[in-house]
């Protein structure tokens, strides 16, 4: 971020930079790692500028495109050290960018194979597969290809995506049964009311998505025992269920959809659950959202149902009542939790109603 500390250092706020200078300075340390690393195992490696700094014009459909050659010197340099691995992209001063692409010939790797070609896209990428390997949901439906070549029992290959099949228990969190998406903790980009709508969602827009951290650390680190990211940061959304909840059997069935979020889809998505209406206490609505993010709280008691478990990007996560603890305790409300942050199109909750009346249990598609 070039001028981003000099920025901040002139005073007037932070306009220009969503970051310290700290964080700047940690963003630069760890564009130099990667040299580092490299270097270390390659015996040398460095920086080389592909492209010089270059204007751009204005994002309108006529001018928002814009496509650049390689000079022949930068490409032999490229040749002369076997092919690039990482790009450092630099804005100057600041603004956003949809979309970059880069085009050139398939290096091998050291084992002689080479990248997926553009006719193989759909290829599951070994790190995918890893987290559906070790996924406890019963099905990952992954949206972006109906017909993936891979014999894992957790993949779904047929065309239709789990929630648009029938269930013998009615999806209580759903709009059409009376389910409310009531709070979050951040709405950057969406509201909790757009989780619990009966459609797939149609784009990003329609689902809920949170800010990025600004907290977040340049380096991410991993607990080694559940292979998740080692960060206290979350955000959360609370979701009440429509027929009054769930019946003492509770829940039997969530589905986790990240539906066209690809890039910016949660790392992991935990989720929790409450009784707010019982012979003991009832409780409001606003209660049970003040308690959400509040874990000195104790006027809810909280209980899990899906343990926090890795996400897939463009996917539906179906968990079955052997995946979810908890499923003979009655439940009115949800709370959603992602790690740390990124945005899901759906999240839907299946159950025996409490309450009966006007529960046609058929798909709602």
């Amino acid at each position: 971020m070039p001028g981003a500390a000099s920025r901040l250092a002139r005073g007037g706020g932070i306009q220009g930079t969503g970051q310290s200078a700290a964080s700047v300075n940690r963003a630069a340390v760890a564009c130099e790692r990667v040299v580092t690393s490299k270097s270390n195992n390659n015996g040398g490696c460095e920086w080389i500028e592909i492209l010089p700094m270059t204007p751009l014009k204005p994002g309108y459909e006529e001018t928002r495109h814009h496509s650049f050659s390689v000079d022949q010197r930068v490409r032999k340099q490229v040749a002369a050290i076997g092919g690039i691995t990482h790009i450092r992209v630099n804005y100057f001063p600041d603004g956003g960018v949809a979309r970059l692409k880069l085009f050139g010939r398939v290096f091998p790797n050291n084992d002689g194979s080479t990248a997926p070609s553009a006719a193989n896209n759909t290829t599951i990428h070994a790190d995918v597969q890893r987290i559906i390997d070790n996924s406890p949901a019963n099905t990952i439906h992954l949206h972006f290809s109906s017909s993936n070549n891979n014999n894992n029992t957790n993949t779904n290959t047929n065309s239709a995506p789990p929630s648009t099949l029938p269930y013998h228990h009615p999806e209580l969190s759903c709009i059409t049964y009376g389910g409310i998406g009531l709070e979050c903790s951040n709405k950057h980009y969406g509201v909790p009311m757009n989780l619990i709508k009966a459609s797939l969602g149609k784009d990003m827009g329609d689902g809920w998505e949170t800010a990025r951290h600004p907290e977040r650390s340049a380096v991410v680190t991993k607990d080694p025992v559940t292979g998740l990211q080692d960060t206290p940061l979350f955000d959360w959304a609370v979701l009440k269920l429509g027929c009054g909840g769930t019946a003492d059997t509770g829940i039997s069935r969530i589905i986790v959809d990240t539906r066209h979020f690809k890039g910016n889809f949660p790392e992991s998505v935990k989720i929790d659950g409450c009784c707010a209406s019982s012979s003991i206490n009832n409780l409001s609505d606003e209660q049970v959202c003040a308690s959400a993010g509040d874990t000195n709280n104790n006027d809810v008691q909280w209980f899990p149902l899906l343990p926090r478990v890795a996400m897939v990007a463009d996917a539906e996560h179906e968990f079955r009542a052997e995946n979810i603890t908890n499923t003979n305790r009655r439940v009115t409300h949800v709370r959603v939790s992602i790690y740390p942050d990124g945005g899901l199109s759906r999240v839907r909750i299946y159950g025996e109603p409490m309450l009966v009346e006007n529960t046609a249990h058929v798909s709602h598609l």
